[in-house]
């Protein structure tokens, strides 16, 4: 049976999470099982106090084994200028069933989201979870990209051990101020102009879609949702950047060791002269300042991203595919 769940059945969920076979944040694996449950817990509890979040739950006979969550998404829709929504989660216990309540669980989101007029719906699974793929494909959703999450592991590789890459001439790193605002707005767009990520790949978006949704990342990261910018300027003019954000609340109530890198921009004059590489060195030897383990996304195809992250000792602990699924034109 498929119902809709809501917060006042939220202990009904805590005896099911255990049991669903794919749990988030796979690629912070120094997490103790309880942690990823109790953060998962009070996500899903934190997304239903929010009346534009919605979950469906498939019952069995004895609990629940199938579970979709999934929400508006304003930033998306800001920029887009159309109603897009998210699913969050989409999972099952793994059991003969999983692949029918999967479809039974997307059937119902589908449905309420264009009841209310959603255009798009986005998600993001990791690649092991098939039956959840299989399932998305099927009610037509289609791949956009894939990101791989990458990961610095203070307990097991040593920063001192890692050498400091070679300056650029003319080169300083320094914090952002509030000044700087404009100019990097202007680097976002000239260095996401030819990016190839989910905005991109989409279709049905305008080309100049990526560019928008890097930049409002940006403004946002100057709005609070960023602990600090680093910037890379080369006689004086500013080159690149990179966005570094500390746990949430949530994630230090759940004592999780971590700092995050959200977002990184290069201006294109300076492709392939290691500002990247400094960067992500410099905000490394601070973030290790606040916690022992450091994350950061990149796209499967950004290569340059990858070698470097990787020459810093950086190294890749998960994978996610970009799924998107058009309601309304």
């Amino acid at each position: 049976m498929i119902a809709r769940i809501d917060l006042a059945a939220i202990d009904e969920l805590r005896e099911a999470l255990p049991l669903f076979t794919h749990k988030p944040l796979p690629h912070l694996s120094y997490l103790k099982g309880d942690q990823i449950e109790g953060y998962w817990l009070d996500d899903i509890a934190r997304e239903l106090a929010d009346e534009s979040s919605t979950a469906f739950v498939s019952r069995g006979a004895d609990d629940i084994n199938g579970l979709v969550l999934y929400g508006d998404s304003p930033w998306d829709t800001k920029v887009i200028g159309k109603p897009v929504a998210f699913i969050k989660y989409l999972v099952g216990t793994g059991g003969t069933q999983d692949s029918r309540l999967l479809d039974e669980l997307l059937d119902q989101v589908l449905q309420h989201a264009g009841g209310r007029g959603i255009h798009c719906l986005m998600c993001k699974v990791q690649p092991l979870q098939l039956p959840s793929i299989h399932a998305l494909e099927r009610h037509g959703f289609l791949l956009m990209d894939t990101i791989l999450d990458f990961l610095f592991d203070s307990t097991l590789t040593s920063f001192d051990g890692i050498s400091a890459p070679q300056p650029l001439d003319g080169l300083r790193v320094r914090m952002a101020n509030p000044e700087d605002l404009s100019e990097l707005l202007t680097l976002t767009e000239k260095a996401f102009a030819d990016h190839f990520g989910r905005y991109n790949a989409d279709p049905k978006l305008p080309p100049e879609t990526g560019r928008k949704v890097y930049q409002e990342w940006v403004r946002s990261s100057f709005s609070g949702a960023a602990d600090w910018i680093l910037i890379a300027e080369v006689d004086g003019k500013i080159a690149g950047y990179s966005v570094w954000k500390k746990a949430s609340p949530l994630e230090m109530k759940h004592s999780f060791d971590i700092v995050h890198c959200t977002l990184a921009a290069i201006h294109p004059d300076f492709f392939g002269r290691g500002l990247y590489t400094t960067l992500t060195f410099e905000g490394t030897r601070i973030a290790l300042k606040f916690a022992n383990h450091l994350d950061g996304p990149a796209h499967v195809r950004h290569y340059p991203i990858g070698r470097a992250k990787q020459k810093l000792g950086w190294k890749v602990a998960g994978v996610r595919h970009s799924f998107h699924k058009w309601l309304q034109d």
